[in-house]
């Protein structure tokens, strides 16, 4: 019983120990590339614990839950100057905030493919045109080399049907989406990121 005891008490000192080390958690709201598009500053306490889930804090904004999304694939097809389709099953970065939060959703091919497939800013529910809140990139490995697109200028538009803490799942299209080089393409695409 006494070695038991001592047990436990050395797993609660560990654990003590662990939790005091230097290391500070993640930000419990996604992070963005994005600059900031309000106000901004530290945020003021709210009750004995600090803002809560739903209540504004100082700059307006109203917490949401955040869903860590593992899993997923992203499917399009570029017509035009481009004729590719593919479907991408690696989920890279996958952060989802109900609205007003934030959206991080990035798919790649991985290993020695290029092609890349990202969607970030600001979330929504419905359809919206890209923004500077709202981007798209897209990054494609042919046989001729690399194609990379960035709409954030309303030329592509992104629906999202599905959005919860442990689900997204949309669609988005683009007319005439043109990389640096002057590669013109049109793209549709459905995607989905599930946690």
């Amino acid at each position: 019983m006494r070695e038991a005891r001592i047990a436990i008490a050395w797993l609660a000192l560990v654990a003590l120990a662990a939790a005091c080390g230097g290391e500070q958690a993640s930000p419990a709201t996604p992070t963005s590339a994005f600059g900031p598009t309000g106000p901004t500053g530290p945020s003021e306490p709210t009750g004995a614990s600090g803002p809560s889930v739903g209540a504004p804090t100082a700059t307006g904004a109203i917490l949401t839950p955040v869903g860590a999304l593992t899993v997923g694939e992203v499917t399009f097809q570029l017509s035009g100057d481009l004729e590719v389709e593919r479907t991408i099953g690696r989920l890279v970065s996958g952060v989802y905030a109900a609205p007003p939060g934030g959206m991080a959703l990035v798919w790649t091919a991985g290993g020695t493919d290029a092609t890349t497939v990202g969607i970030g800013g600001a979330s929504f529910t419905g359809t919206r045109p890209t923004a500077p809140t709202l981007a798209l990139t897209l990054t494609v490995q042919t046989p001729d080399g690399i194609a990379s697109f960035l709409s954030n200028d309303g030329g592509c538009t992104i629906r999202i049907d599905t959005a919860s803490e442990v689900e997204v799942a949309g669609r988005f299209s683009c007319l005439d989406l043109e990389d640096p080089t002057g590669l013109v393409v049109d793209v549709a695409a459905s995607f989905r990121a599930a946690g």
